[in-house]
């Protein structure tokens, strides 16, 4: 450990010790497990699990084997694995630190920390996570519970993820393809100092390989020097057969959006700006064939975005192959490419899955861009294509769409 790193180690746990706790230990919200004790912890197996957690496939799920300090990024224990992402400068801030505290750990004797600078800006993030040889034919439930230090007592009235109010922003997924395929899970605003579980369902799509499953503190949308507690991180497995599902061939309508035309997005596509103006959608034909064009003016701030979607009908445990052309309109090669977010998205449980943040390829033309889905439930989802503000770094953007498809496999 350098110089650096053991002096902000040593500020983390120092502000550790002395946050003031309430007699109900930070009580944790509604969605508390039933029964979980405000004043102790959870009593602690032999092998570093919780008792009456059978079935629990994380390693050292409460950090109790993990030694009390920072964690480097190669991983201070053989189960936990610690990422630091962000200019060199500020990476050694960037902190994972384990906190022997019984009375600030959820559960047991010991929690994580992570912690971020007020300088942490854009991608610039600190994460911890394991990967795990998941199995086809399986259905996971993800859930950590994490708490925001420094946060008030109550969330305020009106809290939402905007730069009005102050909040932790944490991000917790399970990434497929050994942590370089598609995403599911989701990212989640903390506007109290409570604990809070955090969970979500998938279905692994990659067997083959392993699926990275983390959680990381993101830059806050206000500056702000930040620490968030970490305890209880649990993947759990259940069966889940696969429901009959009679349809063939591309489930989407309009893929090719044929009944789209100049002066607004027709059933079944719909498009809706959030946070602002500076997203268009246009409808355009070249030779004949239609395309739907999304535009972000120059100067779109990181709370505006535009979303084109649709609604589809999936079937629980079914694997459906999902696919979209899109083109760089104003590519430029001396400029980073721009990011789309794609994929499908469960209302229901506010739960996003696919690639999320889609790099599109440095290069002029139409490119596809394809992953797999297997809904943990069935019912009414969400495809869709979307411009953001944030990622694209008030750069002018316009990208076009065409042929999306959504196939149940065979």
């Amino acid at each position: 450990m350098n110089r650096t790193d053991l002096k902000h180690t040593l500020a983390l746990l120092a502000a550790l010790s002395l946050a003031p706790i309430d007699p109900a230990r930070a009580a944790d919200t509604s969605d508390a497990a039933p029964g979980a004790p405000q004043g102790g912890g959870l009593p602690v197996g032999k092998n570093a699990t919780h008792d009456g957690r059978p079935g629990q496939l994380m390693q050292d799920p409460g950090f109790e084997a993990c030694p009390p300090g920072t964690l480097a990024s190669t991983g201070a224990s053989a189960a936990w694995e610690v990422q630091r992402t962000g200019r060199e400068a500020i990476r050694d801030r960037l902190v994972v630190a384990c906190a022997e505290d019984e009375a600030r750990a959820r559960s047991g004797r010991r929690c994580l920390a992570l912690s971020i600078p007020k300088e942490t800006v854009g991608f610039e993030f600190v994460t911890v996570g394991q990967r795990l040889q998941l199995a086809a034919g399986k259905e996971y439930v993800a859930s950590v519970w994490v708490r925001w230090v420094g946060g008030p007592d109550e969330p305020p009235a009106g809290a939402s993820a905007t730069p009005a109010h102050r909040s932790a922003i944490v991000s917790f997924w399970a990434r497929h393809r050994d942590n370089r395929g598609a995403f599911a899970g989701r990212d989640e605003w903390l506007f109290d100092s409570r604990w809070h579980k955090l969970a979500f369902r998938f279905c692994e799509t990659d067997p083959g390989q392993r699926t990275f499953v983390y959680v990381s503190l993101l830059p806050n949308q206000k500056p702000a020097e930040t620490t968030v507690l970490v305890d209880d991180f649990e993947l759990v497995a259940a069966d889940a057969p696969a429901e009959t599902e009679s349809r063939s061939g591309n489930i989407v309508g309009d893929p090719g959006f044929g009944a789209q035309h100049a002066g607004g997005i027709a059933s079944p596509w719909r498009f809706a700006g959030r946070g602002g103006t500076n997203v268009a959608a246009n409808v355009a034909r070249a030779d004949g064939n239609p395309r739907v064009t999304l535009e972000l003016a120059q100067g779109t701030s990181n709370f505006e975005s535009g979303q084109l979607w649709q609604h589809l009908e999936l079937r629980r445990g079914v694997r459906y192959e999902i696919g979209c052309r899109m083109r760089w309109d104003n590519f430029a090669p001396d400029i980073p490419a721009p990011i789309v977010n794609y994929g499908i998205f469960h209302e229901a449980t506010r739960t996003w899955y696919g690639p999320v943040d889609q790099v599109l390829e440095r290069a002029a033309g139409w490119h596809t861009y394809r992953f797999a889905h297997i809904p943990p439930v069935s019912g009414r989802w969400k495809l869709y294509v979307q411009l953001n503000g944030w990622g694209n770094f008030g750069r002018a953007v316009s990208v076009s769409f065409d042929d999306l498809t959504c196939t149940p496999a065979r």
